[in-house]
């Protein structure tokens, strides 16, 4: 089963090394857009800092990093690595850092970054969502009730619904439910119903 899972609420945490400050910041986003909105907004309101390092998770598929100056692979990477360990996504990560004057080579920095969002992973209270596939409904008015109580069954989410000659909806439901969703859609319509899946 396909699960993961975001976070409730922002949360934060800061370590300490060699008298380096880093200072985790995680918040939920439900899109890249809305993730790489927040990272620049807390980057901003910490511009004074050496590094504002990040990650971001969103869906299944979209990963990002950035190391914001830091040696290559340093920081952005093993923030994501800390995000991926738990599964979580539709998640921002900014990881922000005062130089104390001590450098900390490659290994240290990536020890610190990926701590530091351990460290606030570890505070925060973890939702599971799951992965979800859509699907374009095509039928007649007369399976109406046969297409709802289907939609019923299997906690079909209506994301659009379309009355004209026929009835057109977008549904959405969870990935591994999806096969057996089909599967009693077209025994219950005898084969009258089209259902196409969305990317």
């Amino acid at each position: 089963m396909s699960q993961f899972y975001t976070i409730a609420s922002v949360c934060a945490s800061e370590l300490r090394v060699k008298d380096s400050r880093f200072i985790a910041w995680l918040t939920p986003a439900a899109t890249r857009e809305q993730a790489e909105e927040l990272i620049a907004e807390r980057s901003r309101q910490f511009h004074d800092a050496r590094h504002n390092c990040y990650a971001l998770r969103v869906g299944c598929l979209i990963a990002l990093a950035s190391d914001a100056q830091e040696p290559s692979g340093s920081a952005g990477r093993p923030m994501l690595q800390a995000l991926e360990s738990h599964q979580l996504t539709n998640i921002a990560a900014v990881v922000t850092r005062y130089f104390g004057g001590t450098k900390l080579g490659v290994g240290g920095l990536m020890r610190a970054y990926s701590g530091a969002v351990q460290a606030a992973i570890a505070q925060a209270t973890l939702l599971p969502i799951f992965a979800t596939r859509r699907f374009e409904l095509h039928y007649a008015y007369q399976l109406s009730g046969i297409v709802d109580r289907v939609l019923h069954q299997f906690d079909a989410e209506i994301i659009e619904s379309e009355f004209g000659i026929e009835v057109n909806r977008v549904i959405e439901i969870r990935a591994e439910r999806a096969p057996e969703f089909n599967l009693v859609l077209n025994e219950l319509s005898a084969g009258r119903l089209q259902s196409k899946p969305l990317e």
